[in-house]
């Protein structure tokens, strides 16, 4: 078909006119989201697990309209693989990356179901509540106005709830509200119970909340956790936290120097779960 030289021009004009261009730039980005999306979700009907995961860790990446709902199918995935503590760190990220997605009642309800493994537990946590639950959320109210108008007084209240005769359930939604707290003075209690420092039996909790809160920040915090402990549950509670913010090069690190093989197992399996050059480079080396 022959065109005649008015058309031409115009046809011309259009396909290098400036918004022309920011379209065909801007499109694969948003095609490239969705698709990894649907990637995603073919992966979850087919029950490959850790393909549907890599998907999901894309498109949260790229910060696209389904990036919340990415979150609690990663989520629901790791809980298929049996990864409830990342399950739950995932469900975590989903609440302070998205505190108003309509995901995170499906997430509190995946997370619950593999927390309740026993009835007796179940049983217990209700008792607690019922007697005390009251009192605790009165309290948690209290110290999260007191830690937003003024962190300096809150503090040494938080230092004291954690040290004191108070609820497990209460000192870990005053360590979550603590690390969610930019404060310099917040952040550094927050490590000291990290490290073992402050309330030790918070330990664990105060890892995870580094790792979710902090990312990648507190990395070099929880390696050197990693190395001075011996215990092998706060190891593993490292790793998580370490996957959770997508560090692979600090995690190839540490299993390259890991001389148990159980712990080198985790972070291994881990590993295998990102998409990251860092990962990947070292799964063939793991190969030759």
């Amino acid at each position: 078909m022959k065109l005649n030289l008015h058309t031409a021009c115009l046809l011309i004009a259009c396909c290098t006119s400036p918004l022309m261009h920011a379209a065909v730039i801007e499109a694969p980005t948003a095609v490239s989201a969705e698709d990894d999306y649907t990637r995603g979700t073919q992966a979850l009907d087919q029950q490959r697990w850790q393909d549907a995961i890599a998907s999901f860790d894309r498109v949260v990446e790229t910060k696209g309209k389904k990036a919340d709902a990415a979150l609690y199918w990663k989520a629901y995935a790791l809980n298929k693989l049996g990864r409830d503590e990342l399950a739950s760190n995932t469900c975590s990220q989903l609440h302070t990356s998205f505190a108003n997605s309509t995901w995170n009642k499906d997430c509190a309800a995946l997370t619950a179901s593999g927390a309740a493994s026993t009835t007796e537990a179940v049983g217990d946590r209700a008792s607690r509540h019922s007697s005390a639950g009251s009192d605790a959320d009165l309290k948690a109210l209290a110290l999260n106005s007191l830690l937003n108008r003024d962190p300096a007084q809150a503090l040494p209240l938080v230092r004291n709830i954690l040290t004191g005769n108070n609820t497990p359930e209460l000192k870990q939604r005053a360590l979550t509200m603590l690390a969610q707290n930019p404060s310099p003075e917040a952040q550094a209690l927050v490590r000291d119970v990290a490290t073992g420092k402050v309330a030790p039996e918070e330990q664990k909790h105060a890892i995870r909340m580094m790792g979710v809160f902090q990312g990648k920040r507190a990395n070099d915090t929880l390696v050197e956790i990693y190395r001075t402990s011996s215990d092998r549950t706060i190891k593993r509670t490292v790793i998580s936290s370490l996957f959770i913010s997508g560090d692979a090069t600090q995690m190839v690190e540490l299993a390259r120097n890991e001389k148990d093989l159980s712990l080198k197992h985790d972070i291994v399996s881990q590993l295998a779960l990102m998409k990251d050059k860092a990962a990947t480079d070292y799964m063939m080396e793991l190969l030759k």
